[in-house]
């Protein structure tokens, strides 16, 4: 069994929400599945993750590649009763409603997160020509989706944005609640509800949004914190290299933040320099004037009369 998936990133295995699911319920269940990071979504799927199994067995969605492994005996949802399975159905069916759409619009509509962010990331990791042209097909198809979330033309965005993070907001006090003191939904076993919650939440709490305001809002939520740190721990955790890499990452960064005010310090102050010396120059030159001389002080002060007799005396002396 392989799966092929996008790359991870801030200590990630994925950064794909869908891809963390199916790589999460297989930690839980068991399954043997050999991970494959392509970032070349050009299978005739046209997205990750994809799921094989033999030639005849290729899956794309959770439900189908869940369903596949259960049949396969790898089950982590075998010990639940059929209360808890139709609760996972219910909780499965609000978290699609109402806190994917906002998810969503944080990656892909939101125009800071996704300048400086989302394309950038994603442009970094595809090889030509895909980094040119999926984060703009993506970006349009989430767009089609959040303005189908609404029959009516008329509604402004701001109110759309409003109306994704209140829902979004809800959906997170929702699953914080049932939570509660707990470390999973269902007892001491991740089940198939885990693995949908941890996909939603792991890159809504780990991605360095810019627009920060549903991530703050989990971030009040420390059971579902912890959550996603202990499944990233027991199920993810960074290999030596990866550990190396991101202590590297995080020296960089505090450098940069500690170079930062300085950084911005002396550009101001060249600035103020540069400017108090054009004014000084400025001012230099508008106090320079030439003296100007009148034809009536020339005259005065060498008066042509006696100067053409002085002329007159020095040539009759030289004839003599």
């Amino acid at each position: 069994m392989e799966l092929d998936i996008w790359q991870g990133d801030w200590t990630l295995p994925s950064v794909d929400l869908t891809c963390l699911q199916v790589m999460a319920y297989a930690k839980f269940s068991g399954a043997p599945i050999k991970i494959k990071k392509t970032n070349w979504p050009l299978s005739r799927y046209g997205h990750l993750p994809v799921f094989r199994h033999g030639k005849k067995n290729t899956l794309t969605t959770f439900d189908n590649i869940v369903s596949y492994l259960q049949k396969q005996n790898y089950n982590a949802d075998g010990e639940l009763t059929s209360k808890q399975c139709s609760d996972i159905i219910a909780y499965t069916a609000l978290l699609r409603d109402k806190l994917y759409p906002a998810l969503l619009y944080i990656w892909w509509i939101d125009e800071k997160n996704y300048c400086e962010v989302t394309r950038p990331w994603y442009a970094k990791v595809l090889r030509f020509p895909l980094n040119y042209f999926l984060p703009g097909n993506q970006q349009r198809a989430a767009q089609t989706t959040i303005d189908n979330l609404w029959t009516s033309d008329l509604i402004e965005d701001s109110q759309k944005e409003l109306a994704l993070y209140k829902d979004a907001q809800e959906c997170l006090n929702l699953l914080s609640y049932r939570l509660g003191d707990n470390e999973y939904f269902f007892g001491n076993s991740p089940c198939s509800l885990d693995a949908i919650v941890f996909g939603f939440l792991a890159p809504l709490l780990k991605a360095p949004f810019k627009n920060a305001t549903l991530q703050n809002h989990l971030k009040q939520c420390p059971n579902l914190q912890q959550f996603v740190q202990r499944i990233l721990q027991r199920y993810f955790p960074l290999s030596p290299e990866e550990l190396e890499a991101l202590r590297k990452k995080e020296e960089l960064e505090a450098e940069e933040r500690k170079e930062f005010p300085h950084k911005w310090r002396d550009i101001i102050l060249s600035g103020i320099l540069a400017a108090v010396v054009m004014l000084a120059y400025a001012a230099a030159t508008s106090k320079i004037s030439y003296p100007h001389i009148e034809d009536d002080e020339y005259d005065e002060e060498y008066p042509i009369d006696e100067y053409q007799e002085y002329y007159d005396d020095k040539e009759k002396e030289k004839n003599r």
